[in-house]
């Protein structure tokens, strides 16, 4: 994916942040995706393998992943699905 995006590891290094410089619209993202939670603010998800954590902004908080690569990867396969 050529989408811009960032990712660190979170200060509490229980996860790595991830910002795909993008506005999602997170109810109309939950019609597509098998959702945990879903509120105007935030939505959880697990896919390929991770816990994201996906806001409006288009910040995420990718856990049960073990490295930059693997948070990267869960990150780009949820926006090939809601955007």
């Amino acid at each position: 994916m050529s989408r811009k995006m960032t990712v660190s590891l979170c200060s509490g290094k229980t996860a790595f942040e991830v910002n795909a410089f993008t506005k999602i619209d997170l109810m109309q993202a939950a019609q597509v995706l098998n959702t945990r939670v879903v509120t105007p603010h935030i939505l959880i998800v697990d896919i390929a393998g991770a816990e994201i954590s996906l806001y409006p902004t288009g910040r995420m908080l990718v856990k049960r992943v073990k490295n930059e690569a693997e948070a990267l990867k869960a990150a780009e396969a949820l926006l090939k699905l809601v955007k």
